[in-house]
């Protein structure tokens, strides 16, 4: 890695272990008026930081709590004190979603009335909160599962069809427990927060939810719901901007949401770094551009890789015309579809290293085999130990050095998407 790549790694890394606090998420708890025995339920990716800080928050107000906490093999970094943590699989589910999923269902089914239920819900959560509709059987289920992921649809698309397959999603497991008052924080990995969409949306009701200023209302029968997000891409690449700009990087966020197939978020990019070179030479600035999103892709190809690397390979011959530019594609689940693999760097000189191990990047792109290709030149990116699940961050550096990355200190503003000639 040059100087540039450990810099942006490390601010990475620092940013990451910033939003894994999810300050609003304590904020939140620290304000609100919870019954003396309130129930915790965490599902996905995130559960279990999430599922600490509310715990810690709660017995420091002097409240009792029990509850489950369901995520990701790998995913716990110890015990909670009152939670039980279950496992469950991911991407796709397994025999273990299942079996965890019915121990829920059995608790939530026994809960109190008067109990609070504080549900804590982020990405991942519809692989491993899961049973299947009534007459579809586990392998049918995860062959229907296996077929969306390759399919190219978006998460809002799969999601879709995941709650026709389904006895839990699209608010059928608030429809299992009795609790008049449920509280639901989510960490976002979807476009617009939806939360029909986040996790498939197990606690949202079918019926239109009422928005307020911070998030949903949802009345029935007697019982309330409440509905926030309490953490996303976006605020994610604003802390990552933010860090950078401290290091003295001209940052440039991107506030839309990516989730496009794959494909045009390549030629957004392009067409980026073209408009740069349309600029006089003297007004060439350096910048760095924060992107976001879930871009899916259509699988056609047998070989390994993600999102992330895919999207790296794929843009590898074009930055190899250009000096100074560099891309940073990080999974902050810290998986890009291969464990351990947290994501992928190409910059001006990966095509030259691709050229002296003998590798033909069209080749390894067509087969869908990014990984492999990129593991050769060791451009695969390590992932954090504490990571979240907001979805994808993409960083394109142009302009500053790789080994000698010197921030220009200038205020000139500059639009790179409207103000050029």
């Amino acid at each position: 890695m040059s100087n540039l790549h450990l810099l942006v790694y490390q601010s990475y890394m620092q940013c990451m272990h910033d939003f894994c606090q999810y300050p609003q998420l304590v904020e939140l708890l620290q304000r609100k008026r919870l019954s003396s025995k309130t129930q915790i339920l965490a599902i996905g990716k995130a559960a279990w930081k999430m599922a600490s800080l509310s715990a810690r928050v709660l017995a420091e107000k002097g409240l009792g709590y029990s509850g489950f906490v369901l995520t990701k093999a790998g995913l716990a970094h110890g015990e909670i004190p009152g939670l039980k943590i279950l496992e469950g699989g991911h991407p796709l589910l397994n025999e273990q979603s299942l079996e965890s999923s019915q121990i829920i269902v059995d608790w939530l089914q026994k809960l109190p009335a008067e109990d609070d239920l504080l549900v804590l819900i982020s990405g991942g959560s519809s692989a491993m909160f899961e049973l299947p509709a009534q007459g579809l059987t586990l392998p049918e289920l995860i062959l229907k599962n296996k077929e969306l992921l390759a399919s190219g649809l978006n998460i809002a698309q799969m999601n879709s069809e995941r709650r026709k397959l389904s006895r839990l999603k699209g608010g059928r497991a608030f429809e299992l427990c009795r609790s008049r008052r449920v509280l639901v924080f989510a960490v976002s990995d979807v476009a617009e927060d939806d939360p029909r969409v986040i996790g498939s949306g197990p606690f949202t009701p079918s019926s239109e939810l009422s928005e307020t200023e911070r998030g949903w209302l949802f009345k029935t029968g007697g019982r309330t719901l409440e509905y926030r997000v309490v953490a996303n891409n976006l605020d994610f690449r604003r802390l990552l901007g933010k860090n950078l700009g401290k290091h003295g990087f001209r940052v440039l966020i991107d506030e839309a949401y990516e989730s496009d197939e794959l494909s045009k978020l390549r030629t957004k990019i392009r067409g980026t770094l073209r408009q740069t070179q349309k600029l006089r030479p003297g007004s060439r600035m350096p910048f760095m551009l924060l992107l976001g999103g879930e871009t899916p892709v259509k699988v056609t190809g047998s070989g390994k890789g993600g999102r992330c690397s895919h999207l790296a390979l794929s843009l590898s011959r074009y930055l190899a015309r250009l000096e100074n530019s560099a891309l940073f594609c990080f999974a902050t689940d810290g998986c890009d579809n291969i464990p351990g693999s947290g994501g992928a760097w190409v910059d001006s000189n990966s095509w030259n290293l691709f050229k002296k191990e003998e590798i033909h990047p069209p080749d390894a792109i067509r087969d869908f085999d990014s990984h492999s290709a990129l593991k050769a030149i060791n451009h695969l990116l390590p992932a954090p130990l504490l990571t979240t699940n907001v979805n994808d961050v993409f960083l394109l550096s142009h302009g500053y050095n790789l080994e000698y990355p010197c921030a220009n200190d200038c205020s000139e503003e500059l639009d790179i998407f409207h103000d050029l000639p």
